[in-house]
Protein backbone atom coordinates (compact mmCIF):
# COMPACT_ATOMS: atom_id res chain seq x y z
CA UNK A 1 0.00 0.00 0.00
CA UNK A 2 1.48 3.12 -1.04
CA UNK A 3 2.19 6.08 1.95
CA UNK A 4 0.53 8.91 1.49
CA UNK A 5 2.64 11.66 0.25
CA UNK A 6 3.29 14.14 2.81
CA UNK A 7 3.32 18.82 2.95
CA UNK A 8 6.19 20.56 2.27
CA UNK A 9 5.59 23.83 4.76
CA UNK A 10 7.98 27.10 4.02
CA UNK A 11 8.12 29.49 6.85
CA UNK A 12 9.40 33.14 5.56
CA UNK A 13 10.40 36.20 7.13
CA UNK A 14 13.21 38.73 8.13
CA UNK A 15 15.21 38.37 10.50
CA UNK A 16 13.63 38.99 14.36
CA UNK A 17 10.09 37.83 12.15
CA UNK A 18 10.24 34.55 14.43
CA UNK A 19 10.38 32.18 11.82
CA UNK A 20 13.13 29.50 14.08
CA UNK A 21 10.40 29.90 16.98
CA UNK A 22 7.60 29.43 14.84
CA UNK A 23 9.04 26.48 12.77
CA UNK A 24 9.94 24.48 16.20
CA UNK A 25 6.19 25.36 17.55
CA UNK A 26 4.39 24.65 14.71
CA UNK A 27 6.45 20.93 14.27
CA UNK A 28 5.52 20.43 18.41
CA UNK A 29 1.42 21.11 17.38
CA UNK A 30 1.87 18.89 14.41
CA UNK A 31 3.60 15.83 16.80
CA UNK A 32 0.82 17.09 19.57
CA UNK A 33 -1.75 15.35 16.76
CA UNK A 34 -0.36 12.28 16.02
CA UNK A 35 1.45 13.78 12.53
CA UNK A 36 5.40 12.88 11.72
CA UNK A 37 7.19 15.85 11.03
CA UNK A 38 10.58 17.17 10.08
CA UNK A 39 11.86 20.69 11.33
CA UNK A 40 14.85 21.59 8.99
CA UNK A 41 15.89 25.23 8.01
CA UNK A 42 18.19 27.11 5.31
CA UNK A 43 21.25 27.60 4.98
CA UNK A 44 20.47 23.83 5.64
CA UNK A 45 22.69 21.84 7.85
CA UNK A 46 25.03 19.77 4.93
CA UNK A 47 28.17 20.90 4.04
CA UNK A 48 27.41 23.62 1.58
CA UNK A 49 25.12 25.17 4.12
CA UNK A 50 27.78 25.30 7.10
CA UNK A 51 29.41 27.20 4.37
CA UNK A 52 27.14 29.44 3.75
CA UNK A 53 26.67 30.14 7.77
CA UNK A 54 30.45 30.83 8.52
CA UNK A 55 30.63 32.98 5.56
CA UNK A 56 27.61 34.99 6.79
CA UNK A 57 28.94 35.75 10.26
CA UNK A 58 30.45 39.25 10.43
CA UNK A 59 34.28 37.65 11.53
CA UNK A 60 34.26 36.50 8.10
CA UNK A 61 35.70 37.83 4.64
CA UNK A 62 32.94 39.24 2.39
CA UNK A 63 32.42 37.17 -0.52
CA UNK A 64 31.26 38.10 -3.68
CA UNK A 65 27.28 38.41 -3.61
CA UNK A 66 27.00 35.91 -6.86
CA UNK A 67 28.83 33.76 -5.31
CA UNK A 68 26.89 33.96 -2.46
CA UNK A 69 23.40 33.58 -4.30
CA UNK A 70 25.01 30.78 -6.11
CA UNK A 71 25.86 28.67 -2.57
CA UNK A 72 22.37 29.33 -1.76
CA UNK A 73 20.88 27.47 -4.72
CA UNK A 74 23.35 25.17 -4.54
CA UNK A 75 22.55 24.38 -1.05
CA UNK A 76 19.02 24.65 -1.53
CA UNK A 77 19.06 21.46 -4.18
CA UNK A 78 21.35 19.45 -2.10
CA UNK A 79 18.75 20.21 0.73
CA UNK A 80 15.92 19.14 -1.29
CA UNK A 81 17.59 15.88 -2.63
CA UNK A 82 19.00 14.98 0.42
CA UNK A 83 16.12 15.54 3.43
CA UNK A 84 13.17 16.87 1.93
CA UNK A 85 12.02 14.97 -0.60
CA UNK A 86 12.52 11.80 1.02
CA UNK A 87 10.86 12.97 3.72
CA UNK A 88 7.92 13.64 1.83
CA UNK A 89 8.05 10.92 -0.09
CA UNK A 90 7.69 8.71 3.37
CA UNK A 91 4.64 10.97 4.29
CA UNK A 92 6.90 12.95 7.14
CA UNK A 93 5.43 16.76 7.08
CA UNK A 94 8.14 19.25 6.78
CA UNK A 95 8.80 22.47 8.23
CA UNK A 96 11.84 24.27 6.75
CA UNK A 97 12.66 27.65 8.62
CA UNK A 98 13.67 29.70 5.08
CA UNK A 99 13.60 27.96 1.55
CA UNK A 100 13.57 29.51 -1.57
CA UNK A 101 11.89 33.00 -1.41
CA UNK A 102 14.86 33.95 1.23
CA UNK A 103 16.99 33.80 -1.66
CA UNK A 104 15.03 35.66 -3.96
CA UNK A 105 14.58 38.50 -1.59
CA UNK A 106 17.89 38.60 -0.08
CA UNK A 107 20.21 37.91 -2.80
CA UNK A 108 18.26 40.07 -4.93
CA UNK A 109 19.28 42.85 -2.50
CA UNK A 110 22.83 42.89 -4.81
CA UNK A 111 22.16 40.55 -7.79
CA UNK A 112 20.09 40.79 -10.82
CA UNK A 113 16.59 39.15 -9.61
CA UNK A 114 15.75 37.34 -12.65
CA UNK A 115 19.02 35.80 -12.56
CA UNK A 116 18.51 34.59 -8.62
CA UNK A 117 15.26 33.70 -9.44
CA UNK A 118 16.61 31.68 -12.64
CA UNK A 119 19.74 29.86 -10.65
CA UNK A 120 16.52 28.59 -8.09
CA UNK A 121 14.28 27.48 -11.02
CA UNK A 122 14.56 23.91 -10.15
CA UNK A 123 13.83 24.57 -6.65
CA UNK A 124 10.01 22.90 -6.10
CA UNK A 125 7.73 25.62 -5.02
CA UNK A 126 6.58 24.48 -0.90
CA UNK A 127 3.13 23.21 -1.02
CA UNK A 128 2.84 25.68 1.65
CA UNK A 129 4.75 28.66 1.78
CA UNK A 130 4.31 31.34 5.10
CA UNK A 131 5.49 34.92 5.35
CA UNK A 132 5.20 35.95 9.02
CA UNK A 133 4.84 39.58 8.46
CA UNK A 134 6.31 41.94 10.57
CA UNK A 135 7.32 46.01 10.34
CA UNK A 136 11.29 46.20 9.93
CA UNK A 137 11.60 48.32 12.76
CA UNK A 138 9.91 45.70 15.31
CA UNK A 139 12.30 43.17 13.67
CA UNK A 140 15.33 45.51 14.00
CA UNK A 141 14.62 45.73 17.76
CA UNK A 142 14.29 42.07 18.45
CA UNK A 143 17.78 41.29 16.42
CA UNK A 144 19.43 44.19 18.36
CA UNK A 145 17.98 42.31 21.42
CA UNK A 146 19.41 38.94 20.87
CA UNK A 147 22.86 37.66 22.12
CA UNK A 148 25.10 35.84 20.04
CA UNK A 149 27.01 36.60 17.13
CA UNK A 150 25.78 38.76 14.39
CA UNK A 151 25.41 38.41 10.43
CA UNK A 152 25.85 40.20 7.43
CA UNK A 153 22.01 40.91 6.86
CA UNK A 154 21.16 42.33 10.26
CA UNK A 155 21.84 46.15 9.39
CA UNK A 156 18.19 48.26 9.70
CA UNK A 157 18.93 49.71 6.44
CA UNK A 158 18.72 45.97 4.94
CA UNK A 159 15.71 44.69 7.29
CA UNK A 160 14.36 48.02 5.70
CA UNK A 161 14.36 46.66 1.68
CA UNK A 162 14.00 43.06 2.60
CA UNK A 163 10.80 43.69 4.27
CA UNK A 164 9.86 45.63 1.36
CA UNK A 165 11.14 42.98 -1.25
CA UNK A 166 8.25 40.31 0.69
CA UNK A 167 6.10 42.93 0.53
CA UNK A 168 6.69 43.09 -2.94
CA UNK A 169 6.49 39.38 -3.57
CA UNK A 170 3.15 38.67 -1.40
CA UNK A 171 1.39 41.40 -3.50
CA UNK A 172 2.21 39.57 -6.65
CA UNK A 173 2.32 36.08 -5.21
CA UNK A 174 5.05 35.31 -7.13
CA UNK A 175 7.17 33.30 -8.07
CA UNK A 176 4.50 31.20 -5.99
CA UNK A 177 1.39 30.82 -3.47
CA UNK A 178 2.13 33.35 -0.39
CA UNK A 179 -0.05 33.38 2.69
CA UNK A 180 1.01 35.80 5.16
CA UNK A 181 0.00 35.99 9.26
CA UNK A 182 0.68 39.22 11.62
CA UNK A 183 4.06 38.30 13.20
CA UNK A 184 3.25 41.17 15.60
CA UNK A 185 0.92 39.29 17.41
CA UNK A 186 1.37 37.06 20.57
CA UNK A 187 3.81 34.00 19.88
CA UNK A 188 0.80 31.46 20.22
CA UNK A 189 -1.69 33.72 18.28
CA UNK A 190 0.92 33.53 15.60
CA UNK A 191 1.61 30.02 16.17
CA UNK A 192 -2.94 29.30 15.84
CA UNK A 193 -2.77 31.21 12.49
CA UNK A 194 -0.29 29.62 10.86
CA UNK A 195 -1.49 25.93 12.00
CA UNK A 196 -5.33 27.39 10.76
CA UNK A 197 -3.35 27.80 7.40
CA UNK A 198 -2.44 24.16 7.24
CA UNK A 199 -5.90 23.20 7.95
CA UNK A 200 -7.23 25.31 5.22
CA UNK A 201 -4.00 23.91 2.74
CA UNK A 202 -5.70 19.94 4.12
CA UNK A 203 -3.32 19.42 6.76
CA UNK A 204 -5.48 16.41 9.01
CA UNK A 205 -3.90 14.31 11.73
CA UNK A 206 -3.42 10.56 10.25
Amino acid sequence: MAVPRGMFIALEGIDGSGTSTQTRLLAARLRAQGLRVLETCEPSRGPIGRMIRERLSTRSAPIEPAALALLFAADRLEHVAREIEPALADGVIVISDRYVLSSLVYQSLECDGPWVAEINRHARWPDLCVLVSLPFQAAVSRVAARQGEKERFDAPELQRRLAAGYQRALEAQRPGPIAAVDGSLSVEAVTDAIASLCADAGLTPR
